[in-house]
């Protein structure tokens, strides 16, 4: 039985984020924002949006302070947080500092400066992953061991082509991997995808395939994966 319902498998679960209600509609579900440490309520959901502090009118000082403090926050209470979402930019030691958050289960990053996820592999209880704007990332081995991933969504991994260490995702139900919003990021091929059983749902947004397929090839491909009931792309319309 899936994890996903079929609303999330069709728009996607991460259709709604940062701070908006899931795709349940449970009001009790939202996730809560907070700029400050000391805005912090005690949820276990939370929206953190602690740098690009500039129109709130903080000075150079505080900005710093600010980001400081949810470094020092998110390493020593490691316990806290069961999903995360960071709407503004994530430099690599706020990328870090949230991955000792052992507990999470949903994790976003909507933008930032990171190239090194091995800090992910703290994250065993990790369920649905979002990693926006990953430009400078240049390795994904850090993703395989994420067994328990449902959901993965990578966006601008401009230096990635080849995707075949994620077949060691055996619970994966969905794989989004996008290009930029102006621009197409290059994917090796499909071929990939055979093996992982349990995907429900693929999309390839911004992309482009280095890998011809004739019409053939893709109907052939298509049948060696009837369990996706969702393939949002150009070659499978």
């Amino acid at each position: 039985m899936s994890v996903l319902t079929e609303t999330q498998i069709q728009m996607g679960y991460f259709h709604n984020v940062g701070g908006f209600p899931p795709l349940s509609g449970n009001p009790d579900e939202w996730i809560n924002y907070a700029t400050e440490v000391k805005n912090y309520k005690g949820q276990e959901r939370l929206c953190i949006s602690c740098t690009q502090l500039d129109y709130q009118g903080y000075s150079e000082r505080d900005k710093k302070r600010v980001l400081a403090e949810w470094l020092d926050f998110l390493k020593t209470n490691t316990n806290t947080f069961k999903a995360l979402h960071f709407n503004s930019r994530v430099p690599q030691a706020l990328f870090d500092a949230a991955c000792c958050q052992e507990d999470l289960e949903e994790l976003r990053f909507k933008w930032g400066a990171y190239s090194d996820l091995s800090a992910l592999e703290n994250l065993k209880a990790l369920k649905f992953l979002y990693i926006g704007s990953g430009a400078s990332v240049r390795d994904i081995a850090e993703l395989r061991k994420l067994k328990n991933l449902i959901v993965l969504y990578v966006e601008n991994f401009k230096r990635i082509e080849d995707y075949s260490q994620l077949t060691t995702l055996d619970k994966l139900e969905q794989l989004i991997i996008s290009g930029p919003i102006l621009g197409h990021t290059p994917i090796k091929d499909y071929e990939f995808l055979r093996e992982m059983p349990n995907l429900l749902s693929v999309w390839f947004p911004n992309t482009t395939i280095r890998k011809k397929y004739s019409s053939e090839e893709i109907a052939n491909l298509q049948a060696a994966l009837p369990q996706l009931t969702f393939i949002h792309d150009s070659y499978f319309r």
